[in-house]
């Protein structure tokens, strides 16, 4: 017999592993060919920090952090803060949401354009997403 709680723990933790793997891929895309920030990694962190191209990957930094935290105290037992995860994720994807991930869904589609990888770790994101039951199901 398996442990409710535990899976519930598990699909948050698999969840921010595949938003990690997306955030990653997006960062690649958005360095893209800048030689300044390919080779050097501390340069490449305070860009992350404070360069404004960075800044719209925001949105899904904090989901990542929010999600680590809530693993990390042990509170992602509770299926509604995982669902919650679940729901603001798939909005960053198209898969719902509305206005406040616009900008982020464009560039989105703009990196899915230029950096293969990020389709391959949108589809990884999808995976992880589709194995967490939604409140509908």
């Amino acid at each position: 017999m398996t442990n409710p709680n535990a899976d519930n723990a598990a699909h948050a933790a698999s969840l921010s592993s595949a938003l990690k793997d997306f955030h990653r891929s997006l960062i690649r895309a958005e360095i893209g060919d800048d030689p300044a920030l390919q080779n050097n990694p501390y340069t490449m962190l305070f860009a992350l920090i404070g360069d404004p191209r960075f800044a719209w990957m925001g949105a899904l930094s904090e989901l990542i952090a929010r999600i680590d935290q809530t693993v990390a105290d042990g509170e992602a037992a509770d299926i509604e803060i995982v669902f919650a995860f679940r729901e603001e994720a798939a909005a960053l994807i198209g898969e719902g949401g509305g206005e406040s991930v616009a900008a982020f869904r464009l560039r989105h589609l703009t990196a899915l354009q230029n950096e293969p990888e990020v389709g391959l770790a949108t589809g990884r994101l999808r995976k992880a997403l589709s194995a967490i039951p939604s409140k509908n199901r």
